[in-house]
């Protein structure tokens, strides 16, 4: 049996500052991100006593449970890989208006 994965599932907690913005536009970021990492899904938090004012903070879920029902650790996720995914939330469009025609 394997007991070994990768992670695939994160939970995103934005700057405190920015957190009404962005659990305004929650849904719209977890497809967003969603369709960005395919393979990986998204929850956003809006709040956790974690993270800082600034910065988005990406929280890999690493733990499962196996065929067997006992619980296993995943893979920890590159470093690179979780700053991509806060760059992503920096960049997202909170406010929907990038795709509206004049």
């Amino acid at each position: 049996m394997r007991t070994e994965r990768d992670v695939i599932q994160y939970i995103i907690v934005p700057p405190f500052r920015q957190r009404d913005r962005v659990v305004a536009a929650k849904e719209r970021l977890e497809h967003y991100l969603g369709e960005r990492f395919p393979g990986n899904s998204f929850t956003v938090a809006r709040f956790a006593p974690i993270g800082d004012d600034e910065e988005f903070c990406v929280l890999p879920i690493m733990n499962f449970v196996g065929d067997d029902g006992n619980s296993y650790m995943c893979k920890e996720p590159k470093r690179w890989f979780m700053q991509e995914i806060a760059q992503v939330c920096r960049e997202f469009d909170f406010q929907g208006l990038r795709d509206f025609a004049a």
